[in-house]
């Protein structure tokens, strides 16, 4: 848990319905950073979210081996899948043929088209109320002062340059990550996050159905952890992509994590509502 870190660009914030202005960052975000095959085997799992594979699972013991778009493989609990729905949804194979939704099928060699499904994408762009120049996705961080700590666009503390060191319970920290993993969740740092009581989980998600799944099982875990360690107030929780580009940050309470697990909201409107860019 001493790895060092590297510092990510800034992006601005989507937190406030003023600063919704700036979705095409988050536009930007799904639609290129967490960008990947559309078409594929589509896993759908028991709390709602679903994973775009490049084939079929398969079962190894209690686990489900998933190939991603890319070729990666990774893993989660096979209890956790969905069986009947992802094998309803993936049961009509028409080979190079393209199944259009309440329409006929396109003939064999027609170019594949990605299928028409409300993305975070489509649900940023709805709420959208003006455009705004989208920063260089690769600027140097500047601190903005001597000793200060920097500051995303909307002026939330980037956790991506908080110091480098331990949660300071080392026992919830050990079984934070445990849970995750448990939950197929490999690419995972814990660190000290901003306030005493707050560890900071950084994730690497491969997708955008990843992002709404960790999302999810960081919610879960602050539930689970503070079972057994009252003492942890919050979690502080930090997304990026494999290629080191951030994909949100969120500072979640125990009554979000709450909210979230109890599915008072879609996890996608949770992610508009709460991220901070």
């Amino acid at each position: 848990m001493s790895r060092t870190r590297r510092r990510r660009p800034l992006l601005p914030s989507m937190l406030s319905p003023s600063s919704r202005a700036l979705a095409p960052a988050v536009l930007a975000l799904v639609g290129a950073l967490l960008a990947g095959p559309l078409l594929g085997y589509a896993v759908y799992l028991k709390d709602g979210s679903k994973v775009v594979a490049k084939e079929k699972y398969r079962l190894s013991g209690k686990r489900a081996i998933i190939t991603l778009p890319n070729g990666t493989q990774t893993f989660l609990d096979a209890a956790q899948i969905d069986v009947a729905r992802t094998e309803q949804q993936n049961r009509d194979d028409y080979g190079t043929a393209v199944v259009i939704e309440g329409g006929e099928a396109k003939a064999n060699g027609a170019a594949p088209a990605p299928p028409k499904e409300r993305t975070l994408a489509d649900l940023i762009e709805s709420r959208k109320t003006q455009e705004r120049e989208l920063p260089a996705s690769r600027r140097e961080p500047k601190r903005e002062a001597a000793g200060s700590l920097l500051k995303t666009k909307a002026g939330y503390l980037d956790l991506s340059t908080l110091p480098i060191k331990p949660f300071a319970q080392l026992d919830a920290a050990a079984e934070l990550q445990q849970f995750f993993r448990g939950q197929g969740i490999e690419e995972i740092e814990i660190y000290q996050g901003s306030e005493p009581d707050r560890p900071l989980v950084e994730v690497v998600a491969n997708s955008e159905a990843g992002v709404f799944r960790s999302l999810t099982v960081a919610a879960n875990a602050l539930l689970r952890i503070r079972e057994t360690h009252p003492r942890v107030g919050a979690l502080e929780l930090l997304l990026s992509t494999p290629t080191k580009q951030r994909a949100g940050q969120f500072v979640l309470t125990p009554q979000m994590a709450a909210d979230l697990v109890a599915k008072s909201a879609d996890v996608s409107v949770f992610y508009v509502n709460h991220v901070q860019f």
